[in-house]
């Protein structure tokens, strides 16, 4: 089975820094709106794009945040569903998050063969590869400029 792990801030949103949101929340589409009117949006695709991947990949998350902040988001966005033991923590440590995740599929039987990880940042990226050396990385709007060409190149690895 193949693990595609995900960023959430400015990868599949436009917001860098989800934590600083403040419930309650409403969303109007694709967007969510905080108690102080601060917007937050997914990014366009990202829906088609997870209903995709569901089919040929166990979705999960590492992200920087605070999960009690940020996994309302992704259920009131209806986008929660696509993924296995996600990882929001108020942490760096990417490595950390994806080796536990892992640990955790395992845990119930599937065989993870490969795992892509996608990151609109580099900052994590070599301490990851360190500790996971078979790793791909996709560097979200560098590597691949749209959900849909991510979605080709993933169909091509």
């Amino acid at each position: 089975m193949r693990l595609l792990v995900l960023d959430l801030d400015g990868t599949l949103w436009n917001h860098e820094d989800a934590s600083q949101l403040v419930p309650p929340y409403k969303a109007e589409g694709n967007k969510v709106i905080d108690a102080y009117e601060r917007e937050l949006e997914l990014f366009e695709g990202v829906r088609e794009f997870l209903e995709w991947a569901e089919k040929k990949f166990v979705l999960s998350i590492a992200s920087w945040n605070m999960e009690e902040v940020v996994k309302p988001i992704l259920e009131i966005l209806d986008i929660w569903k696509y993924f296995k033991f996600p990882k929001i923590e108020y942490h760096p440590n990417k490595a950390s998050m994806i080796k536990r995740t892992v640990e955790q599929l395992r845990n119930i039987g599937y065989e993870i063969d490969e795992i892509i990880y996608i990151d609109d940042r580099t900052l994590h990226v070599e301490e990851v590869k360190r500790e996971i050396p078979k790793i791909k990385f996709i560097h979200m709007w560098v590597d691949v400029k749209s959900f849909e060409e991510l979605k080709r190149v993933l169909e091509g690895l």
